[in-house]
């Protein structure tokens, strides 16, 4: 598990299973398996035209139907960009009451770090730099961090939708 921002941590399956009984945590558990299967209760696939098939909120934690592939679809990424809303959304309730927030998926390479990456640069985490200055400076703190190419490429697809410089707000582009 690793802080990229004041409270907010990337990390795999297993550091969520050591803070899991904390009471002082906001969990964003981005993979369908185990988290958005369990939370919605449900094996193999769920029909999209289910009310929770974006996204799954318990308490304290929200559970995203992501899965981590190398096929890239821009048909998604209206699908993506709420689904990210809702969860920075979620975060942002959490952050704002002092909890520590934990972004993690299985193995902490791919989904977790690049979700983790989107919601730090909307706070300003690198100074409001572009895409791939940002994926280097995460590289530079989070040196495991290997992205799937369809999260990658949706987040880069995304990244002004979520993060724009204040300097620059108003300015047509």
């Amino acid at each position: 598990m690793k802080e990229i921002y004041p409270n907010i941590f990337i990390g795999n399956e297993q550091d969520y299973y050591l803070i899991q009984r904390e009471s002082n945590w906001a969990i964003l558990h981005c993979c369908k398996n185990p988290f958005h299967c369990q939370f919605v209760g449900y094996r193999g696939n769920l029909s999209p035209a289910h009310p929770d098939y974006a996204l799954k909120r318990c308490g304290n934690e929200m559970a995203l139907n992501l899965v981590d592939m190398d096929r890239f679809s821009e048909n998604y990424l209206g699908f993506n960009r709420n689904m990210f809303a809702t969860a920075f959304s979620f975060l942002d309730e959490y952050r704002l009451q002092g909890h520590k927030v934990l972004i993690h998926c299985n193995q902490g390479e791919s989904r977790a770090p690049t979700i983790g990456l989107l919601y730090v640069a909307r706070l300003g985490a690198f100074d409001y730099t572009d895409f791939d200055t940002s994926v280097k400076r995460l590289r530079e703190m989070y040196p495991m961090y290997i992205p799937k190419r369809n999260i990658f490429l949706t987040v880069k697809s995304l990244w002004r939708d979520f993060v724009q410089n204040p300097a620059e707000k108003g300015v047509n582009t």
